[in-house]
C-alpha cells in the first residue's frame, strides 16, 4: 500500500515536469526561436563597372512588396531606377556591370559579372554558279575598284592622326583615366526612380510584366553600389498551441494523480485509526461500578447483610477483567480535565506569582466507579438494665436468652374484655 502511494507521487512529479517543459518549448518556439518578420538580403559587387542590374523575377522572390536600398561609400551619388526588362537591357548595353540573379541565402543575394553574348559572324557571300560566267563589264569594274582601294590604302599609311598617336601613347604608358559613372535618372523609360548622396531608397509593389532594377554610381571615381532588398513575410508558429495545450493537460493530469494519492493515503490512515479494537483495561478493586455484578447484588441485598460488601482485591465476575471502551476512556479523561480546570480556577492568585505549587489532596481516592452504600443498622432503644445485662453476658461468654417473640394478639384479656355468657346465650 505504501509502495503504490510512492509510485503515484513519482508519476505525478514526472507529469508535472513534462507539462512544464512542453509549455516552455511551445512558448519558446513563438518567441526565442521565431523567425524574423522581414527578410533582408544584401550584395556587394567588386567587379568592373559602376552598375548593378537585377534579373526579372528577383523583386518578387519573397513577397510582392519590396524595399530597395542602394548605398555607396564616401557619400557618392547613387541612382535607383525600375524599368522593363528590354528598356534596362538596352540602356546598359554591353558595358561591364554586375547581375543579381537570386538569393544565395536568406540574408545574401547571388551576384555574377555580366558576360556579353558572342557576336554572330555575317553570312558568307554566295559564290557564283558554274553555269554563269562573269561579263566583261563586271570584270572591268572590279579591276578599277581594286586599283582605287590600293591607292587609298597608300594614302592612309602616309598620313597619321595625332589623336590616335596620343591614345596609343597613353595606352603604352599604362595609365588610364578614372571611370565616370553615367546617371540614368531623368529617362522616360523608368517607372520609378530615386537619387541620393550616399544612399537611395525605393519602394516597389509587383505589377504584371518583367521588371528590373538598375543601381548606378554616378560621378568621377564612382564604384558599383551595395544593393539591399527587404521583403515582409508571414511567420507561422505551428508548435505554440500544441505545446501549451499539451503541457497544460499534462500538468492537470499530474495534479489529479498527486491529489488522488494524497487522499488515498489519508483514507487508509483514518481507516486504521477507526478500526482499532477496544483496549482491554484491568480495573482495580474499586473500578467495578454499576457494570459489574457486584453492583447488581448491592441493589438487591438488604442493608446489614454480610454478602453485600465486596471483597477487596477480588473481582466478583471471576478472573476475566472488565473491558472498558474507548468512549468510556474519553469520557473519563474529559471528566478529569474538567476537574483539573475547576481545581486550577479555585487556586489563589498568589500561586500565579510564585509558580504552580503541587498540592496532594489528603482524601485522594482511587478512580473507582460508584460503590454500593449500605445503610447503617439502627438498634432499637433499650433500657439501661437490659443493656447492662447484655454487656455482662457478652463479657463472660454467656449467650443471651431469646425473649418471647412479640405477637400482635393480646395474651391476656382484661376485665372489660370478658364476654358475658348471658349476652351470647339464647333466652
Amino acid at each position: 500500500m505504501k509502495g503504490s502511494s510512492v509510485l503515484q507521487r513519482i508519476i505525478a512529479a514526472v507529469l508535472l515536469v513534462a507539462g512544464l517543459v512542453g509549455v516552455g518549448l511551445g512558448v519558446a518556439s513563438a518567441t526565442v526561436w521565431r523567425d524574423s518578420d522581414t527578410v533582408v538580403a544584401t550584395t556587394s559587387y567588386a567587379g568592373d563597372g559602376t552598375m548593378l542590374v537585377t534579373e526579372p523575377g528577383v523583386l518578387d522572390l519573397v513577397d510582392d512588396d519590396v524595399t530597395i536600398r542602394a548605398t555607396t561609400p564616401d557619400d557618392q551619388v547613387v541612382t535607383l531606377v525600375v524599368g522593363r526588362d528590354v528598356d534596362v537591357a538596352g540602356w546598359v548595353g554591353d558595358d561591364p556591370h554586375g547581375v543579381v540573379d537570386g538569393l544565395a541565402d536568406w540574408d545574401a543575394l547571388s551576384t555574377a559579372p555580366f558576360v556579353p553574348e558572342p557576336e554572330q559572324d555575317p553570312s558568307a557571300d554566295e559564290s557564283p554558279g558554274t553555269d554563269e560566267s562573269p561579263s566583261e563589264d563586271a570584270t572591268d569594274d572590279s579591276a578599277a575598284d581594286a586599283t582605287d582601294d590600293s591607292a587609298a590604302d597608300a594614302a592612309d599609311e602616309t598620313t597619321e592622326d595625332p589623336a590616335d598617336d596620343a591614345s596609343s601613347e597613353s595606352s603604352e604608358d599604362g595609365t588610364e583615366a578614372p571611370a565616370a559613372g553615367v546617371d540614368p535618372a531623368g529617362s522616360d523609360m523608368w517607372l520609378a526612380e530615386a537619387t541620393g548622396e550616399g544612399s537611395a531608397t525605393l519602394r516597389w509593389s509587383d505589377q504584371p510584366g518583367r521588371w528590373r532594377v538598375l543601381a548606378a554610381g554616378v560621378g568621377e571615381g564612382a564604384t558599383a553600389p551595395t544593393l539591399e532588398l527587404s521583403w515582409p513575410r508571414e511567420v507561422s508558429t505551428p508548435w505554440l498551441w500544441p505545446g501549451v495545450i499539451g503541457g497544460a493537460v499534462l500538468i492537470l493530469l499530474g495534479l489529479f494523480v498527486g491529489m488522488t494519492g494524497l487522499r488515498s493515503g489519508r483514507r487508509k490512515t483514518s481507516g486504521r485509526r477507526g478500526t482499532t479494537a477496544a483496549t482491554p483495561v484491568v480495573a482495580g478493586p474499586g473500578d467495578q461500578g454499576s457494570d459489574g455484578p457486584g453492583a447488581a447484588s448491592s441493589g438487591t441485598d438488604e442493608p446489614g447483610s454480610a454478602t453485600s460488601t465486596p471483597v477487596p482485591g477480588r473481582s466478583s465476575s471471576g478472573d476475566v477483567p472488565p473491558t472498558v471502551t474507548r468512549r468510556e476512556l474519553r469520557e473519563r479523561d474529559e471528566a478529569e480535565r474538567l476537574a483539573a480546570q475547576q481545581a486550577r480556577g479555585q487556586r489563589p492568585r498568589r500561586a500565579w506569582l510564585t509558580g504552580q505549587i503541587p498540592i496532594v489532596s489528603k482524601d485522594r481516592r482511587p478512580r473507582t466507579a460508584a460503590q454500593p452504600v449500605v445503610e447503617p443498622v439502627v438498634p432499637e432503644p433499650q433500657d439501661n438494665g437490659t443493656t447492662r445485662a447484655d454487656a455482662w453476658r457478652r463479657t463472660w461468654g454467656f449467650a443471651p436468652t431469646p425473649g418471647p417473640a412479640p405477637t400482635d394478639e393480646p395474651t391476656t384479656s382484661g376485665p372489660d374484655e370478658t364476654t358475658d355468657d348471658t349476652k351470647d346465650g339464647t333466652p
